[in-house]
């Protein structure tokens, strides 16, 4: 969801996105708050925090790992795809699982 598609409106990313928006990036008017500098801010915290689950050495491997199932996960949610009855079942147990995973690889690394 942070990798929207063109076309995406800052104002249809809804009110948690918009926040993490606004945090990342600062006032809508801030000429400086571009969205090279928030990625950068997002991925420095990002993998500061997989450093903590799966440690430094594995910290790139597992953090790619995250980012590129959870932009899956968010496709295919929006897409409808999850909700079908061959799936049945949800972004946030897919991500509950996925964070699950890399939780419990970081404790036997």
């Amino acid at each position: 969801m942070l990798f929207r598609r063109r076309g995406h409106r800052p104002e249809e990313l809804g009110e948690g996105l918009d926040r993490v928006r606004r945090q990342l990036c600062g006032p809508a008017d801030d000429p400086a708050a571009d969205r090279v500098r928030a990625g950068g801010r997002f991925q420095d915290e990002f993998l500061a925090i997989v450093t903590d689950l799966v440690g430094e050495r594995n910290t790139r491997h597992y953090g790619a790992l995250l980012l590129t199932s959870a932009h899956g996960i968010a496709d295919m949610e929006l897409s409808g795809h999850l909700d079908t009855d061959k799936l049945r079942t949800t972004a946030d147990e897919l991500i509950d699982t996925l964070v699950r995973m890399v939780a419990d690889a970081g404790k036997t690394t």
